[in-house]
């Protein structure tokens, strides 16, 4: 279960954390290939605080993820992502819904809400895979110069080569665009996070856990998240 958690979690977080995408039309000198690219460091901020049992709602569909504008280097030249907002999975079953104690009760959101929703089980259920989930593709725009990723793959991460007790993914993919690489790689680490209390703790050890009020955003953490395109 934790497993699927995390392969859930990190399939929301990951991929809009190290977006590089910007509008810019501008098409630079072609920049070497491959290149290296290191510094992402923008902040996931999820739909509400993640706890164990949740909030009651009444709609399927979990919130939104928003990943904050940030920027990062690469060999070849400067780049950054703008703020991007990801819609939510599904939301997981209310296991207190009781239609006849809603009938007796109609204002009891816990009886009667069929779902709950910023639970840490709504991650497992809107996970998937990273392929899918990133169906269009990651748009880098490095040194004026913009490319797609297209994810081929992933690997999850607990431990090396992130720091510590942080999670993440090891995504393989190809690059379209100026670089025309099959051999592309993405390596992002979840690192810090906060809590609803405001106090600061590890992702990773963070998930299926409570204290503190839940879980409320996740720092990329900027050392240890990398590419290769």
């Amino acid at each position: 279960m934790r497993r699927k958690i995390l392969m859930g979690v990190l399939s929301l977080a990951l991929p809009v954390g190290i977006l590089g995408v910007t509008q810019s039309a501008a098409v630079a000198k072609a920049p070497p290939n491959p290149t290296s690219c290191t510094g992402f460091g923008a902040v996931v901020a999820f739909a509400g605080a993640l706890t164990n049992e949740g909030v009651p709602e009444t709609t399927k569909a979990a919130g939104g993820t928003t990943v904050t504008a940030s920027s990062f280097t690469c060999a070849a030249g400067a780049a950054s992502n703008s703020q991007l907002n990801i819609a939510g999975g599904k939301n997981s079953k209310n296991p207190g819904y009781s239609k006849s104690a809603c009938t007796a009760n109609p204002n009891n959101a816990v009886d009667c809400d069929k779902y709950v929703t910023q639970t840490w089980g709504e991650f497992a259920a809107a996970g998937g895979s990273l392929k899918k989930s990133i169906k269009s593709g990651i748009t880098f725009t490095i040194a004026g110069t913009p490319n797609t990723f297209k994810v081929k793959g992933s690997t999850e991460v607990v431990g090396s080569p992130c720091a510590g007790d942080e999670v993440g993914f090891d995504i393989t993919g190809q690059v379209t665009g100026t670089y025309d690489t099959k051999s592309a790689n993405l390596l992002v680490c979840l690192g810090t996070d906060t809590r609803a209390d405001a106090s600061h703790g590890v992702f990773g050890g963070d998930l299926l856990t409570d204290n503190g009020g839940g879980v409320v955003s996740a720092q990329i953490d900027p050392v240890t998240s990398n590419a290769t395109l």
